[in-house]
């Protein structure tokens, strides 16, 4: 079996652009005020495991659930494309994380609150938008690759997310206002690409071609 590179990148800048590291990071900055840097620390780890948890179980129950429900895999490639591909053109023009992403619900929530799980693992960084994104990557083949290619993905991303909540808050939280806006459009421009290229595989898919 011969993972495809390609993919695994698609599925890394997507996990990347969907999760928000960095606006996610001023969040996470704000729960932990206060704390020491252990703890800090703790809670990046809380923030991995459940958001990898989540995001895993997607890949790899998420083609058998599709199969179960009787939904035909190129259809959803399709429906899962174009909403992929909508959240990069309103990540594009809003300047802003997608709303698909439950951020406008969770900006309402008390930062005061113990709210490491919910609503910043979820449905913050692993929302809606991210599952979608997960398990139409991880139905594209029948051998396993695009499952193996989104669980890289989601690893890669875990990882450099954990790295980034537990050491450098500081500098994430010095971020402008902005730059985090002009990353999140350069951000919505790749994932709009990704979006439309899974659209169109879903459709070479849905017709064999």
């Amino acid at each position: 079996m011969t993972l495809d590179w390609t993919l695994v990148v698609q599925a890394t800048v997507s996990v990347w652009v969907l999760v928000g590291p960095l606006s996610r990071g001023v969040f996470f900055r704000m729960l932990t005020e206060g704390r020491s840097a252990e703890e800090r620390r703790k809670g990046a780890l809380i923030v991995l495991v459940t958001v990898s948890a989540i995001l895993y179980t997607s890949a790899i129950v998420g083609r058998e659930l599709l199969e179960l429900l009787g939904i035909n895999l190129g259809a959803f490639g399709v429906v899962g494309g174009l909403v992929v591909a909508l959240m990069g053109f309103e990540m594009l023009y809003g300047g802003q994380s997608s709303r698909a992403q439950g951020t406008k619900e969770a900006e309402e929530e008390d930062a005061e609150e113990e709210g490491l799980v919910i609503p910043l693992a979820v449905p913050l960084m692993a929302g809606p938008g991210a599952i979608t994104t997960i398990v139409t990557i991880s139905t594209l083949s029948d051998d396993g690759t695009s499952v193996i290619a989104a669980l890289v993905g989601v690893a890669v991303v875990s990882v450099l997310v954990f790295v980034g909540f537990a050491f450098l808050g500081d500098l994430i939280s010095r971020l402008s206002a902005s730059a985090t806006a002009m990353l999140a459009r350069i951000g919505g421009i790749l994932l709009a690409t990704i979006g439309t290229q899974l659209l169109l595989g879903g459709i070479r898919t849905f017709y064999e071609f």
